[in-house]
This record gives structure tokens, C-alpha cells and sequence, in this order.
């Protein structure tokens, strides 16, 4: 008894995204784009980045269960003007490099039943001139297209692009609600100009009769922006007010720190995000979600591998966070393999990818994993015996 009225209630809390998500599904159906229709249900339903992950118990329970990927992240770019103090590409001393073209339609074919792509990686996509001839191939083929941008070179001309297109997502990054503490953190950009290139998306899309591209935020947390996360909700609200079809997707993530950054690692007081929760609800079209702030789930519960992240290179790593925290050069001899070089079913099928898989779910914590410190799952080294009694 106490299981069916636990999940009522999940329904009937869950009742306004069902009703946002169907919208959405039955405006791209009005528009002809039935394969679209079907790839968005598809994310929201199975994908567990972005949906309910609802197939996820199969491979959970027995890894080979898991599907040849349908969802992959391609690094178009690491470009990127901006010098966030929370960022490794402000540290590092990596060449900067775009994808070609030829070389993202070389990496697509190797996905032939693609159904979601998250555009995202160390830099942003429009600072590859390629990046709009790869969104029309994406929506060419009507693919859940979504890509992470900070929005300052959105212009009109790039907005009307993204609309007509109909690109899925865009992630906002954001990490500050006031102009002083944004502009502190995301060093080069302009509060005023990101504001009102949200604010164009949103009346395109009113004035072309679109449903998207949807916005969604990323809000990254430190110590000089923690106590800006109830502000967060009232500036997106501002932004997004005068859209009709709106559900604001906002994601708050604690900082992940690395040796140049520490110093902005935050303390995040209960409430700060008891706050924060308080107003959403007071506005209603908001769905809040918080990362990477309670304590590391055992590695046995990743999934991660399912969705393989491709570097500007070509690299393969089945998990982005490998690639993060301002150690590229160090993680490169933990290599998979590389999708301009091999075919990705080689990788996928191999018995090297199978080992790491199956490590995984035996709660056996990879090398990698290890040299990585993963921001979400415990990979430290079980002690043995010995080494607990003289730890």
C-alpha cells in the first residue's frame, strides 16, 4: 500500500512536465517531424541524462543488456574567448581546435540509429564555423540536437537559425544572477548582452510559432555565487516570462575543483537551496536539479559508459568527466580508442571496453576512474586489511 501511494504521488507531481513533454511531442507530430517526435520521446523516456532512463535496470543488472549507444556528446570545438575562473580551458595549456566538418560526418556514420546528441565540450559551438552546417545535418535527420553555450554571440541571425531549425536544447551557462557576480565568474562576457540574446530566443519563437528551441540552465556553484541561487530563479523567470510554452530546466552543479580553482570551492548551506526550491515553486513552470552536492554513489551505480563522449580530436573516453578537470594530457594514456582512426563497434564490442564495463559493475573501480577521482561516483581504492589497520 505504501508503494502505490508513493508512486500516485510521483505522478501527480510529475503531472506538468508530462503535460510540458507531450506538448512538445505533439507540436513537432503538427509539424511533420515524426521522427523527431519519436527521438524526443525517446530521450525523455530512456535517455538518463536528459530523461527517465526507464530501460536503465537492464543493463544495471547485467551490463551486456546495455544497447549499441543512441545518445553520444561530440566535442565540436575547444575554442572558447572567455577566461571562467571555474574552468580548465582558462588553465590549461592545451591547443585550441575545432572540429571539421568532414571529420563530424566521419564520426556520425558510425552512429547509424543516432536518436539524441549533446554538441558539448570544453569550448562552444559557435566558435566553429562549422558548427551551423552541423546542426542542419543533425536536423536534417531529426536527431535530439542539444548543445551548452553562454550565449553571448547569439545574435539575431544566429537565433532565427537555431528556431528555424528547430534545434531541441540550449543550455545556458550561467554562473551568477546580478551583472557584478556574473561577470566575475564568466570573465569577458556581458550580463546585459546574454540577458537580451535570451530574451530573442524567446520572442523568435513566439513570432515563428516554434516550441524551440527549449532553454535550460546551468548554474555552476562557488563560493562567490552560492548566495545567488534563489536570484538565479527570479532572473530566469524575468527572461523567460513573456514565452508561452515554457518549462525552465535549471541545473545547479557544485563546483568540481581542480588544483587552479580551489580557491572557489563552496560551503552550500541547506537554506540556500531550501530558498532556492521555494521560489521555483512559487512561479510553477520550473523543474530544479542538484549535482553533484551529496555525497559519491557507489561506482557500481554508473551508467556513464552508455553514452560515449568524442573529443575536437576524435578521442573515445564512455565517460565525459575523464576529459574534465584540467587533465586532458594526463587521461590521454588511459585512451579507448579514436573514432577518426577506428570504427566505434570495434571499440564498443571489444573485450578491453567489455572488461571496464563489467570492473563497473562488479563494483571493481577502472584505473581510470581512479586516476580521474570521478566528481559523482566513490572511486578511491578499497583498502585491504592491512592496510585499514595501519591507515
Amino acid at each position: 500500500m505504501k508503494e502505490l501511494k508513493f508512486y500516485f504521488n510521483l505522478s501527480i507531481k510529475a503531472m506538468p512536465y508530462l503535460r510540458f513533454y507531450s506538448g512538445q511531442i505533439m507540436h513537432l507530430i503538427s509539424k511533420g517531424k515524426f521522427k523527431n517526435a519519436y527521438n524526443y520521446f525517446w530521450t525523455m523516456a530512456f535517455s538518463k541524462e536528459d530523461g527517465a532512463a526507464l530501460l536503465e535496470w537492464r543493463y544495471r543488472k547485467n551490463p551486456d543488456n546495455a544497447p549499441y549507444p543512441g545518445r553520444i556528446e561530440v566535442e565540436v570545438t575547444t575554442t572558447c574567448p572567455l577566461r571562467c575562473l571555474k574552468c580548465e580551458h582558462t588553465f590549461w595549456k592545451e591547443e585550441q581546435k575545432n572540429m571539421s566538418y568532414e571529420q563530424f560526418l566521419h564520426i556520425m556514420r558510425q552512429f547509424p540509429k543516432l536518436r539524441a546528441i549533446s554538441c558539448s565540450g570544453i569550448g562552444h559551438g559557435f566558435n566553429n564555423p562549422d558548427f551551423p552546417k552541423m546542426l542542419k545535418y543533425l536536423k536534417s535527420k531529426q536527431i535530439f540536437t542539444q548543445f551548452f553555450d553562454p550565449f553571448l554571440i547569439i545574435n539575431e541571425e544566429r537565433a532565427k537559425l537555431l528556431v528555424n531549425l528547430g534545434v531541441d536544447k540550449i543550455w545556458l551557462s550561467i554562473d551568477g544572477s546580478t551583472k557584478n557576480t556574473y561577470e566575475k565568474q564568466q570573465v569577458g562576457s556581458n550580463f546585459e548582452i546574454v540577458v537580451e540574446n535570451v530574451k530573442r530566443v524567446i520572442r523568435l519563437k513566439e513570432e515563428m510559432n516554434s516550441r524551440f528551441p527549449e532553454l535550460a540552465f546551468h548554474f555552476i556553484i562557488t563560493k562567490r555565487n552560492v548566495n545567488e541561487m534563489p536570484l538565479l530563479i527570479d532572473l530566469i523567470h524575468d527572461m523567460t516570462k513573456e514565452g508561452k510554452h515554457i518549462l525552465n530546466l535549471v541545473q545547479f552543479t557544485k563546483l568540481i575543483p581542480f588544483k587552479e580553482n580551489e580557491f572557489l570551492k563552496p560551503s552550500i548551506p541547506e537554506s540556500i537551496i531550501e530558498d532556492t526550491v521555494k521560489r521555483a515553486k512559487k512561479y510553477g513552470n520550473f523543474r530544479l536539479s542538484f549535482c553533484n552536492i551529496g555525497e559519491k554513489q557507489p561506482i557500481q551505480e554508473c551508467t556513464a559508459w552508455t553514452v560515449p563522449f568524442i573529443t575536437v580530436e576524435g578521442d573515445y573516453y564512455p565517460c565525459c568527466a575523464f576529459t574534465e578537470g584540467n587533465m586532458r594530457d594526463g587521461i590521454r594514456k588511459f585512451l579507448f580508442g579514436n573514432l577518426l582512426k577506428q570504427d566505434f563497434k570495434e571499440i564498443w564490442n571489444s573485450k578491453e571496453m567489455k572488461k571496464f564495463i563489467w570492473d563497473i559493475h562488479n563494483n571493481k573501480i577502472p584505473p581510470v576512474c581512479v586516476f580521474r577521482n570521478c566528481p559523482m561516483y566513490e572511486c578511491k581504492p578499497k583498502l585491504n586489511k592491512s592496510e585499514e589497520q595501519h591507515g
